[in-house]
């Protein structure tokens, strides 16, 4: 098993304190004193790692998105063309993998912040990544604008971030199975795939 080194353990320990804290109480409300003291560890510790709160969950964000475009990185690099995303709906697997493992974060950032910070900076990323992808392998660019593909791109991804967020905060509920194959619904069949 892969040991963590010491200053990632510190720094996740950070992460997790503040996810603890956020359990009693609106983050807003959370000051540097309640992570410190949920983890353990003096101010200086804190400091040496974020700048403040706000960098902490900035921090968090980044980390979350670039798993995610990494996920989707690796899926791009194994596909050829358009008609591998048909033939296989459910190629999207390692993303839903991704959010999966990180449902608790995700549920953080999205839900319990009390702010919309990170939902739209979530979409903005799915936006700009699906248009990228559109551009790249759509087969009838020419009979779409660049303003309808952005378009769809924004809407997918507004779709695509209220699956997650329902996901991720009610994990009980759902499984990655009930998102794979609503997802898998919308993209081979459109909205119309499931009245």
């Amino acid at each position: 098993m892969k040991q963590i080194n010491r200053t990632t353990q510190t720094k996740l320990n950070i992460v997790r304190a503040f996810m603890e804290v956020l359990k009693q109480k609106p983050a807003f409300e959370i000051k540097v004193s309640d992570i410190t003291r949920q983890a353990n560890i003096d101010r200086g510790t804190f400091y040496r790692y974020f700048e403040s709160k706000n960098a902490l969950i900035e921090d968090c964000e980044e980390e979350i998105l670039n798993k995610i475009y990494l996920a989707r990185e690796n899926i791009l690099h194994h596909v050829a063309s358009v008609q591998e995303f048909r033939d296989n709906p459910n190629i999207i697997g390692p993303i839903l993998t991704t959010v999966e493992d990180n449902l608790e974060m995700i549920d953080t950032l999205l839900n319990r912040l009390g702010d919309n910070h990170f939902s739209e900076k979530f979409k903005t990323f799915l936006a700009d990544e699906g248009l990228a992808t559109i551009n790249k392998y759509a087969s009838n660019k020419q009979m779409f604008s660049e303003k309808h593909r952005e378009l769809f791109a924004t809407s997918a991804s507004s779709a695509i971030i209220g699956l997650i967020g329902v996901w991720s905060s009610r994990p009980s509920d759902f499984t990655r199975q009930d998102i794979e194959e609503v997802t898998s619904i919308i993209s081979t069949k459109g909205i119309w795939g499931i009245v």
